[in-house]
């Protein structure tokens, strides 16, 4: 047989170009900084026109379809579309006193909802500067000729009753669809990490859980790619006492439970860590100190925790130069940070006019290859510390473990979603019982309930007064709701299995 090569290589280019593009997805676009607009398509990044009017310091935000075409992005303050316009029905967001820009660290992120297969709704969430309580606010993408806007029955949700700190971040669930939202609780011990579940019936509050770590109000909490580790990092800058400014932490995608694996603090007085990454494999942990531009690297396996010197700016000094956050690339394994400063020419101040890129960051020591002058951003100087708050969007289920509850099965949820009413005119009773439980509500539909792997366990039709029970079931939390005749589900209640 007879091959003509150049139809095979042709025929597989089609066939990968796709899958390349596709593979940054929701990543794609980032937008950041000082109106930076950096578009990850292709083998290198490409720099795009500044956008005007857009400052985020600290808090950005932004998300794009599975085809990477940018849908929205904001600076915690305000939220925008992908024509470069204010979302529809965005302008009574939480209140802010810090116009244009917010300085919340990692202030704002945006999920897709679970279970919608058809690109249309997503969770936006901002931390308001006001109370420094966590807001919710839910996108219709069908709305405005498909720009997109908010819901006004779903618009400025209070997700907790209780302040926050800056450390927003989130975790797909192990079943490949939910999503675990993690944050800082502002408490007196300031010690207490805040863990919420995104599923497809609303937003449930699993508690706090106190992790023996205090530092700072700023400062970066990220995820490692697979989702099992976390890292966090507060801007402490005291000499004494001294208060552990870096936390390494084992997550668990099925229960949401972190275990305390280590602390470690920055090497100097008044020099603070901010910005954090992992490397691909995990092993190595990078961070940035905000007070002057350096960069250290961490290896998270040996036993006693300790940092390399990889790079600090000679000739900068408090609160002139800074090391800002860390974001790892999805089209490659580069990892990137902002610097910010004043410009004293292309020795010093050259570097703020770049996004330092780590080329090689599974390697150790200055092995990792960094380049201070990685990417170019087209003549302006940077003056914030920021980059895009991205979760791995593209993490799948824990294959095989005991929260995989929808494979084989279609992972996608096959059909449009309809948003949870929030009424109140229903009550489960007892919440905390052996098994024996009793829905009431005139509202007719289907009562069901939930474990928390995302499992259907009771599926019953309610007209008034309706008792179910559990005791067949293992004891712990379960999700209550009703789906109505039309779809809509109520926001879900919580039962104990005792």
């Amino acid at each position: 047989m007879n091959f003509n090569w150049f139809t095979v290589w042709l025929l597989l280019g089609m066939f990968f170009i796709p899958l390349m593009s596709f593979a940054q997805g929701r990543t794609a676009n980032w937008i950041f900084g000082d109106g930076y607009h950096v578009k990850f398509a292709g083998v290198e990044p490409e720099v795009l026109p500044f956008i005007e009017g857009f400052e985020a310091y600290e808090g950005a935000s932004c998300i794009s379809d599975k085809n990477g075409n940018l849908l929205f992005y904001s600076n915690t303050v305000r939220i925008w579309n992908a024509h470069f316009q204010p979302l529809f029905n965005s302008d009574t967001l939480p209140a802010l006193n810090v116009p244009p820009s917010s300085s919340k660290t990692n202030g704002t992120i945006f999920l897709p909802w679970p279970g919608d297969s058809t690109d249309r709704f997503f969770a936006f969430f901002q931390m308001n500067d006001l109370d420094n309580r966590l807001y919710c606010s839910n996108i219709d993408r069908q709305l405005d000729g498909g720009l997109g806007g908010i819901l006004d029955e779903f618009k400025n949700v209070l997700v907790w009753d209780w302040p926050v700190f800056e450390q927003l971040s989130a975790v797909k669930h192990a079943n490949g669809r939910d999503w675990w939202l993690i944050v800082r609780r502002a408490t007196a011990g300031n010690d207490e990490f805040q863990i919420g579940l995104l599923t497809k019936n609303g937003i449930l509050n699993m508690g706090s859980q106190s992790t023996g770590f205090r530092g700072g109000i700023a400062g970066e909490l990220v995820s490692s790619k697979s989702g099992s580790k976390l890292a966090l990092t507060t801007t402490n800058d005291v000499c004494f006492p001294l208060p552990p400014t870096i936390g390494l932490y084992d997550f668990d995608r099925c229960s949401g439970i972190i275990d305390f694996i280590d602390t470690i603090r920055t090497r100097e007085c008044y020099v603070t860590s901010y910005g954090l990454a992992f490397s691909e494999s995990e092993q190595m942990l990078y961070y940035s100190t905000n007070n002057r531009i350096s960069l250290y690297q961490i290896n998270t396996l040996h036993e006693e925790l300790s940092d390399t010197l990889i790079f600090s700016l000679s000739g900068s000094s408090y609160f002139l130069h800074a090391g800002g956050q860390l974001q790892f690339s999805n089209n490659s394994n580069d990892i990137y940070m902002a610097m910010a400063g004043p410009d004293f020419g292309t020795g010093v101040g050259g570097v703020i006019y770049h996004l330092a890129v780590i080329r090689e960051p599974e390697l150790t020591g200055r092995a990792c290859d960094l380049d201070t002058f990685g990417l170019y951003l087209n003549g302006r100087q940077n003056s914030t510390l920021s980059l895009p708050n991205f979760p791995n969007y593209d993490l799948g289920p824990l294959v095989g473990s005991p929260c995989d509850t929808l494979t084989p099965q279609d992972t996608t949820q096959t059909g449009i979603f309809n948003h949870p009413t929030p009424r109140k005119d229903w009550s489960v009773f007892p919440t905390t019982s052996s098994g024996l439980y009793t829905l009431q509500s005139d509202q007719a539909g289907w009562l069901m309930v939930h474990d928390l792997y995302g499992r259907e366990v009771i599926r019953l039709w309610h007209k008034q007064t309706t008792p179910f029970d559990l005791t067949a079931q293992p004891a712990g939390l379960y999700l209550v709701h009703l789906r109505g005749a039309d779809g809509t589900a109520t926001l879900p209640r919580k039962i104990v299995r005792q």
